[in-house]
């Protein structure tokens, strides 16, 4: 009896545990349909962006002195941008891109030490741990980063590039081209390269007004901006993803054990019976 007591209470605390599963499951489902939603509100404006700064660009290429946000410089003071997650339980996702990070870290051709702007609470926990890492960094920051947040971050590194206080901005952050997939990405913000070529002709831009500085010094920053909240939704998309196969994994895991442990339980009550009707047909024809 004692057998049957505790595989009644593993089964219980297993049903238990698969409950939760489902339900963080169809939590990051939801989450997961958002931020499609929000991503594929604001793929129009970024492909906009992307065509208008391509046309600006090759407009004034030959006529206008390079923007700041343009110039190239040696690559003194170089600032990456980590993006990971605030929770665990979303596979290797997040160990998928501290690998790249550390692969890019070990480059012979890295030029000088970059800074690291951390953002979510297990690359902060994983980036400082030296003993983890055989190469040189030093952590800007770190803080949570929100929608509106990468607003004004985006701003600020504008802002810095133009004083020459930082020299290049990537950004390394996991893409999730399906939801089965995941892909460690590092993006350029700064300075700002011409995006591809869009798929139509050329638009030539006749005349700039009120200048071509005033429209490059509104429109580039809104280019990185849109390009680092971007990467940012995209690192959320990928989270979202990977945590709803893990849980949906474990859920499945779970129930093949409530089955096997089913089968157990009925087996072992099957031979407990058959044992009790043993013995009272053994008492029966005693008696008789």
């Amino acid at each position: 009896m004692s057998n049957l007591r505790s595989i009644k209470s593993r089964l219980r605390s297993i049903r238990k545990n698969q409950q939760i599963l489902r339900a963080m499951k169809m939590v990051s489902a939801v989450k997961l349909r958002r931020v499609q939603t929000v991503l594929s509100a604001g793929r129009p404006y970024a492909q906009w962006l992307e065509t208008a700064v391509h046309d600006f660009l090759a407009q004034v290429a030959e006529h206008e002195p390079p923007h700041p946000l343009l110039a190239r410089r040696p690559a003194r003071r170089v600032l990456w941008i980590v993006l990971s997650s605030d929770r665990g339980l979303c596979g290797g996702l997040n160990t998928s891109l501290f690998r790249y990070v550390q692969q890019a870290l070990a480059h012979p051709r890295l030029p000088t030490e970059p800074a690291l702007l951390l953002v979510g609470r297990k690359a902060l926990d994983f980036f400082k741990r030296p003993q983890k890492i055989a190469h040189n960094f030093r952590i800007e920051q770190a803080y949570p980063l929100a929608e509106a947040e990468a607003n004004i971050l985006g701003a600020q590194l504008c802002d810095q590039y133009r004083r020459g206080l930082i020299d290049t901005v990537d950004v390394f952050y996991v893409r999730c081209p399906s939801t089965l997939r995941q892909v460690p990405e590092l993006a350029a913000l700064l300075p700002v390269v011409a995006p591809p070529a869009p798929d139509r002709p050329q638009q030539q831009v006749r005349l700039l007004e009120p200048s071509a500085e005033s429209i490059a010094d509104d429109l580039l920053p809104r280019y990185v901006i849109s390009r680092l909240r971007q990467a940012l939704l995209e690192q959320q998309l990928a989270e979202h993803s990977a945590r709803m196969i893990m849980m949906d994994q474990a859920s499945k895991k779970a129930a093949d054990m409530i089955d096997q442990i089913q089968l157990d339980y009925n087996k072992l009550r099957q031979s407990m019976i058959t044992r009790e009707l043993a013995d009272i047909t053994t008492g029966v024809e005693a008696m008789a």
